[in-house]
């Protein structure tokens, strides 16, 4: 069972709050002139003083400075640290946004990106029969728009895993940089699955890093 291509989306968007929550950062690296810079390791305290005399110099990318076009090039193509091909340093995954990227490759201070959220409500216009399958129409509604720092350091952003699906009810999360996604710029091919595991989506629009798509668990009802 599937939503068809054909079947008519009405995007329907209601306000979002605006809630930036800032991770827990390391303190602001020093950087060198040039945009691959050194930077000194932090310690673990955000209160303890840095000691560039004993800590390890790592390598690091600046990128204070950089446009919303040139930091999306960056991200998208930023690697894992498990050298992996193609593999996302920043990745959104069933548990929130997660960074791993190559350490000689990440960036001197944190970056900061915007975390949207939309329920996907859904309701069927014609019942399935021996020869054509169930067809639904579905809506987009804003669930929030929040900004997260990622970096420099690996870890995971808190509070920032995908919302779980319900009965005719599924979730679509964009992490992105730039202007806010246009509720016309989501999917409007998304399909019913049997698992509510989070699924990549694509989101054609500027300055998007990544999507996921969470299923509803059940339609029957719908």
């Amino acid at each position: 069972m599937f939503v068809p291509a054909a079947a008519a989306a009405a995007l329907v968007a209601v306000s979002g709050c605006s809630d930036d929550e800032p991770a827990k950062d390391k303190p602001a690296a020093r950087s060198s002139p040039s945009e691959l810079a050194q930077y000194t390791a932090a310690p673990d305290t955000a209160t303890a003083a840095q000691s560039p005399t004993t800590d390890t110099q790592t390598e690091c990318v600046k990128t204070a400075g950089m446009n919303v076009k040139k930091l999306t090039e960056y991200l998208k193509e930023l690697p894992n640290s498990s050298g992996a091909y193609q593999s996302q340093g920043l990745t959104l995954d069933s548990d929130g946004l997660n960074f791993t990227p190559d350490p000689t490759q990440r960036p001197c201070t944190a970056v900061k990106v915007k975390l949207a959220r939309y329920w996907v409500d859904l309701k069927q216009t014609r019942e399935e029969t021996a020869v054509s399958p169930a067809r639904f129409e579905y809506e987009y509604t804003l669930i929030d728009v929040t900004s997260r720092k990622a970096g420099p350091q690996d870890g995971r952003v808190s509070n920032s895993a995908p919302p779980a699906g319900s009965d005719c009810q599924g979730s679509v999360s964009v992490v992105y940089l730039g202007d806010d996604i246009p509720l016309r710029s989501l999917p409007s091919d998304l399909e019913l699955t049997d698992t509510t595991a989070p699924v990549p989506v694509e989101v054609n629009e500027d300055g998007v890093l990544s999507a996921l798509y969470v299923s509803p668990v059940s339609v029957v009802s719908c």
